[in-house]
């Protein structure tokens, strides 16, 4: 058998063995079949509207003047908020707010309109229930509307406002497409680690599989039974669930099965790396609730990328999610792949870099349990 025929015959070896691994393992099953099919579903029916109209609100005006009632009118008028109350303290706009009456609060204090007639800058206060993001979008974008409205005709800046792909600023558009991309990192990372962690608990480890094979053979075989499987789960999950719910999608499915392509080779020697550490099954759970939050925070869904500190634009640098949440929310509202190709090289960068760090830690595991049955012979 020539070389070229044996480095492919054992890749395919490696490869229906890592199936059958993946198969004959519950947990990780589990994780694949619920968190991969059932989350993005779930997600998309939490979030299916993405926004509230005509938000309930209590006013408590203490100013009683011409501005302050000209503000509360056009305040009314917004798609966000319609004022349900008009409260004389904040006592009684708190009780409705306990009672659920209303989900928001719009405070006018007594010198609103004395300031202005002064030439003055006036304050006053928005208070939402924050059961939901939602009603404190509603409110924040409503009282800024208006007060942008209520400027004075001789301003020197015009103000424009100009929604070019989310024109309802809705929360769905926001989250989602994140939400969809985290998924399937999240779910490679904890699914590959859990059956990493098992084999170690049980005595054995991926790295034996060296002594009759090349490190690579071992990476790139074990990384195609996770890629066919993660190809299959990110087309149902960011190309039909999206479409399923009616989400803004202006790629073409060929385009976003090359993001996919990309991404899932991405996470696939991700999480081949860094599950190299894990020795014990119950650490994926561990993991699960540290890194999360960390991730998604990472992606600039909460907070811009522009805004981050150095140290944290390096640590973003760590997960394939922080540009492949950024490429599908960017193709899926422009249509256009280049609009993406930095976050597609970055993710090859990434990939290039994963893919040697896997294969460095299989080799330097092998060696090491060479050593220690050298040691116990």
């Amino acid at each position: 058998m020539t070389y070229v025929r044996k480095w492919f015959h054992d890749l395919w070896n490696i490869f229906t063995q890592e199936l059958r691994l993946i198969g004959r393992d519950n947990g990780v099953m589990l994780i694949f079949c619920f968190a991969g099919l059932v989350y993005p579903v779930l997600y998309n029916y939490i979030y299916r509207d993405g926004v509230v109209d005509d938000m309930s609100v209590a006013v408590v005006d203490l100013s009683h003047g011409s501005y302050s009632r000209r503000y509360v009118q056009k305040f009314d008028a917004t798609r966000e908020c319609a004022v349900a109350y008009d409260c004389v303290s904040m006592a009684e706009a708190e009780q409705l707010m306990k009672e659920q009456k209303v989900h928001g609060i719009l405070y006018i204090p007594s010198d609103f309109d004395a300031r202005l007639e002064r030439g003055e800058q006036a304050t006053l206060g928005t208070y939402a229930d924050m059961s939901t993001f939602l009603y404190y979008k509603n409110m924040t974008i409503a009282s800024n509307l208006v007060m942008l409205d209520e400027m004075p005709a001789s301003k020197l800046v015009r103000y424009e406002d100009t929604r070019l792909y989310n024109p309802n600023i809705s929360f769905t558009m926001f989250f989602i497409y994140m939400a969809l991309m985290m998924i399937l990192q999240q779910v490679m990372f904890y699914g590959s680690s859990t059956l990493a962690g098992t084999m170690r608990e049980e005595g054995r480890s991926f790295a034996q599989l060296c002594g009759g094979h090349g490190v690579g053979r071992v990476v790139l075989g074990r990384g195609s039974a996770y890629f066919l499987i993660f190809l299959f789960l990110g087309a149902y999950g960011a190309v039909l669930v999206p479409y399923l719910f009616h989400l803004p999608q202006h790629a073409d499915w060929w385009d976003l099965m090359i993001l996919l392509a990309f991404f899932v080779a991405d996470i696939v020697f991700f999480s081949f790396t860094w599950s190299s550490g894990i020795t014990k099954r119950e650490t994926v759970l561990v993991l699960l609730l540290f890194v999360s939050p960390i991730a998604v925070f990472l992606t600039g869904f909460t907070w811009p990328t522009e805004n981050f500190p150095l140290v944290w634009r390096l640590v973003s640098y760590v997960f394939p999610t922080t540009f492949g949440c950024r490429a599908y929310m960017t193709l899926t509202q422009t249509g256009s792949l280049s609009a993406i190709a930095p976050e597609i090289e970055a993710m090859t960068i990434q990939t290039a870099v994963y893919y040697f760090l896997s294969c460095a830690a299989i080799f330097a595991e092998n060696r090491l349990l060479k050593r220690k049955n050298t040691v116990l012979l």
